[in-house]
């Protein structure tokens, strides 16, 4: 098993036995790097090489549920709307669009136009057939879907869809990654790129369609150990992969050459709600007794904030607070422990704490199982791989599940709706089951809203989240990028990282 050095530092608290040792097959690694072929031919700026954790489960958008198969996607299909940094949203395909009169009471209308350039190569009867798909495909997707009530094409730049509610929900959705217009098979050109070759598990190659500032080909490198990512990288054989946090002391990895981005998502533990003992004093309980600070410090390096509530820290500063909610307090967490409904049963109860059996996974799942175990719990650990985890999680399978949620768009509303609905539990987003009145009145309202400022229900919202404490909350670790030299030599191409 290799071992990530950033364990040496890591206090007797977080370590539960032995340290592993090097393994022969890095012991080949660093043998590899001793004979770098130095005359290697050199690679074409044009030709890109970026690094995937793990093969995409789809690259169809309607069933693209994780995070590598959204990365590819985006640059093959393109979006009708797109929403900026500050939650806006803004035209991508569309060049225009207009509120109308619809064909009923309930129903309205909505005119696009659509952009007529080299981009555009989409034509309007592939935009209606794909929201159409979105409506009717099977699957959690399906409901999510539900407000769009069919359409019509006008002309060859120009469409209308008739839906149900908020204009702002509808516009919000329709720039989800899961809305991005399918045009068919990844090898048609439809977006900026299409998809030539998939070897799967291994690579994906995507050549360009038209002109573009990242160039004429992408290879998407399946990396699912990041250590494997330093060597190519070191070879000049990768141009941007997302570093882990253990890697960062690496002599081969240039701090010049290291990309920080904060607050696009958090990692979190979902308190399974089916649990009749998971009352809310057992919740709370639970979330005092992680000392968040000290593991961010500890296995983050620093690279990493606490979250505030399901929020990160630079997204709650904007809408709500920047206080974090539940210091960590083991004598307050074991007074609310003790007033907790299953009381002092619980404490015999061997709970099941899931967790995808990865590097940086299980090392922040045991440091966590441990500050549990303080509070007196008796805790067995589950690494499991993600699929499987995802699957089971999504059946209501698991006490405590050890989570990562990446927001599709900017804003609170994209941490709230999927995470909390009681419309989105398990594979639909909310992977803790929860549920309440209060917060299904204000998602109703908010969907069904045509304005824009919503901070008003969001501060209610997280007030209510807050208090009922559905997870643990826990961080949102920085994201870093190693980007090699050509990506480094033209500064535009940073915004594009996946």
């Amino acid at each position: 098993m290799f071992y990530p050095r950033f364990l040496d530092s890591v206090s007797s608290l977080f370590q539960a036995g032995p340290k592993p040792t090097l393994t022969f097959s890095l012991a080949f690694l660093l043998l590899s790097l001793l004979f770098y072929d130095c005359g290697k031919e050199e690679r074409s700026p044009e030709k890109l090489v970026f690094s995937l954790p793990s093969d995409p489960i789809s690259l169809d958008p309607i069933r693209s549920t994780d995070l590598s198969s959204r990365i590819v996607l985006k640059y093959i299909y393109p979006k009708l709307f797109d929403i900026n940094v500050e939650g806006k949203v803004i035209p991508s395909l569309v060049r225009s669009y207009k509120l109308a009169e619809g064909p009923s009471p309930n129903i309205r209308k909505l005119i696009m136009e659509i952009r007529n350039d080299l981009k555009s190569n989409v034509s309007t009867e592939t935009i209606l057939g794909s929201l159409e798909r979105l409506r009717n495909t099977p699957g959690p997707r399906k409901s999510t879907y539900s407000f769009l009530k069919g359409g019509k094409v006008l002309s060859d730049s120009s469409l209308e869809i008739y839906f149900e509610g908020g204009l702002r929900e509808t516009l919000e959705k329709l720039s989800l990654p899961q809305a991005w217009i399918y045009c068919g098979s990844p090898e048609l050109p439809c977006g900026d790129f299409k998809l030539v070759e998939w070897k799967r598990n291994n690579y994906l190659r995507l050549v360009a369609n038209h002109s573009n500032d990242l160039g004429s080909e992408i290879l998407f490198r399946v990396l699912p150990q990041a250590s494997t990512g330093l060597y190519l990288y070191f070879k000049d054989e990768l141009d941007l992969m997302k570093l882990p946090v253990f890697l960062l002391q690496n002599s081969l990895v240039k701090e010049d050459h290291i990309s920080i981005r904060k607050g696009g998502g958090v990692q979190y533990v979902a308190i399974n709600a089916k649990g009749p003992c998971f009352d809310k004093n057992f919740r709370k309980a639970l979330n005092y007794s992680v000392d968040k600070r000290t593991i961010i410090r500890v296995l983050l390096e620093g690279k990493g904030e606490v979250a505030v509530g399901p929020f990160p820290k630079s997204i709650s500063e904007t809408w709500t607070s920047s206080e974090e909610i539940y210091p960590y307090d083991l004598t307050k967490a074991k007074d609310l422990l003790s007033k907790s409904v299953c009381y002092p049963k619980i404490l015999e109860r061997e709970l099941e704490f899931r967790m995808r059996g990865d590097e940086e996974n299980q090392a922040n799942g045991a440091a966590i199982v441990q500050n549990l175990k303080d509070l007196g719990l008796k805790i067995k650990i589950l690494p499991m791989e993600k699929a499987a985890l995802y699957k089971e999680n999504g059946e209501g399978k698991g006490d405590l599940t050890l989570l990562f949620w990446y927001a599709d768009l900017p804003g609170p509303f994209a941490f709230l709706d999927p995470l909390f609905a009681g419309d989105r539990f398990g594979n639909g987003g909310n992977r803790a089951f929860y549920s309440n009145p209060k917060m299904e009145k204000i998602f109703q309202e908010i969907r069904s809203t045509d304005k824009t400022d919503i901070s008003p229900k969001i501060q209610e919202a997280f007030s209510i989240l807050a208090e009922d404490a559905p997870w643990i909350f826990l961080w949102s670790p920085y994201e870093l990028y190693l980007i090699g030299d050509r990506l480094q030599k033209v500064p535009n191409r940073r915004s594009d990282l996946p």
